[in-house]
C-alpha cells in the first residue's frame, strides 16, 4: 500500500526525515541509520534540504537512491529559496524520471547570515505558491509543513491555520507538524484546523531527546515550546541516561497521539538512529503501528 492510500485508511503511518551529510564522516553515519530505518519498512523517508537550499543537489539523488535501492518510497523536500520557477520545474521532472512521486513543498529559511526570507525574484514568495505550481504540472503527492505552537511569523494563530487551509486548497494532501514535546497543543491545533475545514491527514512530527544541551538548544534557538513536565522527567545526568528517558518521553508522547487518532508519526532522526529505531520498534510491539 502507497503511503499516500495509507493516510487515507486511518491506518497511522510510521515515517522518517534524515538530511543530506556536509562530510564523508557523515555519510557513514546516515548509511548505518538508513539500513536500521528500512529494517523497520517505514512508510517513507523524507530528505530534507540544507540552509538556503544549499544540499538540493544531494536531497535529489539521494531521494532517488534510497527508492531504487532500499524498496522505500521517498518524499523529497523542495523550497522556494534560490530557485526560479524554471528550475523548480527541472527539478519537479527530475524527481519524477527517478520514479519520485512523494513531494514536501516549503518555504524554506534563510541561510544563517540572513533573518530575512528573499524570494528569487523569478521564484516563489510562499510555501503556497509552490504547492500550487507543482500540483499543476506533476503527479504529486504534496505534504506541507504545520506549526502546532505557530509559526514564528505568523499575525496569529488563526492566521497561521488560515494559511494552512490555503495550502490544502492549492494542492498539498497531507501535512506533516513541526517537532512539538506538548500532544496538547497538536491536538487542538488538530481540532482548531478541522474547524476552519482543513481535512488533510495531519501527521505528527516527533523528535526524541537525545542529550542536556540539545534541550538547550531548543530553548534557545526555537519557538517550540519545552514544557516543565519533560525537563523534570529527564532530570540530571549524563547523555547516556538523557538519550534513555528521552525514548520514554517520545514513545509515550507517539503512543498517545496514536491513541488520539493521529494520521501518523514522522520521526526526526538528526541522522541517528538508536532513539528513533527504539521507540519505532515498542510501536510495532504494542500493535500501534502495523508493519
Amino acid at each position: 500500500m502507497l503511503f499516500s492510500e495509507k493516510l487515507n485508511s486511518n491506518i497511522p503511518t510510521i515515517s522518517f526525515e534524515i538530511f543530506p551529510p556536509k562530510n564523508p564522516a557523515g555519510w557513514g553515519a546516515l548509511y548505518s541509520t538508513l539500513g536500521n530505518v528500512s529494517r523497520r519498512s517505514p512508510d517513507f523517508i523524507s530528505v530534507t534540504y540544507g540552509a538556503g537550499g544549499s544540499t538540493r543537489r544531494q536531497t535529489v539523488e539521494l531521494v532517488a537512491r534510497i527508492q531504487r535501492e532500499l524498496g522505500i518510497e521517498t518524499v523529497a523536500h523542495l523550497t522556494c529559496l534560490g530557485h526560479s520557477a524554471e528550475e523548480i520545474a527541472a527539478l519537479l521532472s527530475e524527481l519524477e524520471a527517478s520514479d519520485v512521486h512523494g513531494l514536501m513543498a516549503l518555504r524554506g529559511d534563510p541561510p544563517k547570515d540572513s533573518s530575512q526570507f528573499k524570494p528569487h525574484p523569478e521564484g516563489f514568495a510562499h510555501a503556497s505558491d509552490l504547492i500550487e505550481f507543482a500540483s499543476s504540472r506533476n503527479s504529486f503527492t504534496i505534504g506541507c509543513a504545520c506549526y502546532p505552537e505557530t509559526h514564528p511569523e505568523a499575525s496569529s494563530p488563526e492566521a497561521d491555520i488560515e494559511y494552512l487551509k490555503l495550502k490544502q486548497d492549492r494542492g498539498a494532501s497531507f501535512a506533516v507538524s513541526q517537532l512539538f514535546f506538548d500532544n496538547g497543543r497538536f491536538l487542538k491545533f488538530r481540532e482548531n484546523a478541522q474547524k476552519a475545514g482543513i481535512s488533510i491527514p495531519i501527521i505528527a512530527g516527533i523528535m526524541p531527546v537525545i542529550s542536556s544541551s540539545q534541550i538547550q538548544r531548543f530553548q534557545q534557538l526555537s519557538a517550540t515550546e519545552t514544557p516543565q513536565k519533560l525537563i523534570d522527567f529527564l532530570g540530571d545526568g549524563d547523555d547516556d541516561t538523557i538519550a534513555k528517558r528521552g525514548i520514554e518521553y517520545g514513545y509515550a508522547q507517539c503512543a498517545e497521539l496514536i491513541a488520539e487518532g493521529a494520521a501518523g508519526i514522522h520521526l526526526y532522526t538528526l541522522n541517528k538512529s538508536a532513539s528513533t529505531i527504539k521507540i519505532t520498534d515498542r510501536l510495532v510491539s504494542a500493535g500501534l503501528i502495523l508493519r
